[in-house]
């Protein structure tokens, strides 16, 4: 079956200040954390494309590489970057540090685009914007945000027509699944977790 038109925008800018290192290049059971993000996209996406202000530590994942259009904007400016690279209108946005993520959650979001300028997961009332759908046709809406200082993605996307989409009785979800490694205390949080 082939694949939809779809670019899978990969986000590797964050500082890791907390994590000590490039936390997007830490290893974690023989694997980079950005390389999970690439295996969980790659089976619904036609494009990859990853978004950082340190291309040349990437150059190994063989994908197009974008260094931020904004500067120093956090998230959004990495959305945004991305959106405007992006060949195709249909658009999924991953962090590199949630290596828990499941292509079936994608696949979910995808199913329930139709319409939507921004389609993001929900469970237990939290909004995860780091593994979310963003159409093509929002660029003008987030340019505006960040014209006004308004960086954060859920400022941002107000104006925008969107569905949160609960996705904790979905058979993916687990408790982990939107696990965000921010600490190598948390990355061993997971195995811990994942052992027993």
């Amino acid at each position: 079956m082939e694949k939809e038109r779809v670019t899978g925008i990969i986000l590797a800018g964050g500082k890791s200040r907390r994590f000590g290192s490039n936390k997007a290049l830490y290893r974690h059971n023989g694997k980079c954390l950005v390389e999970y993000s690439i295996d969980v996209l790659r089976p619904v996406c036609n494009e990859l494309i990853l978004i950082t202000n340190n291309p040349a530590d990437f150059s190994f994942t063989g994908l197009t590489i974008y260094e931020d259009i904004h500067k120093d904007c956090g998230p959004l400016a990495g959305i945004h970057t991305g959106l405007v690279h992006s060949k195709n209108l249909n658009n999924l946005i991953i962090s590199c540090d949630s290596p828990e993520l499941h292509t079936d959650l994608f696949r979910a979001i995808l199913e329930n685009r139709e319409n939507y300028q921004v389609v993001m997961p929900t469970h237990n009332g939290i909004k995860e914007s780091m593994a979310s759908f963003f159409h093509k046709n929002s660029i003008p809406l987030i340019e505006a945000a960040i014209a006004t200082n308004c960086l954060k993605v859920f400022n941002a996307i107000m104006p925008m027509t969107t569905l949160f989409l609960d996705v904790s009785k979905m058979p993916f979800y687990s408790e982990q699944l939107f696990a965000n490694i921010n600490t190598k205390e948390a990355l061993n949080s997971i195995n811990d977790t994942n052992n027993d």
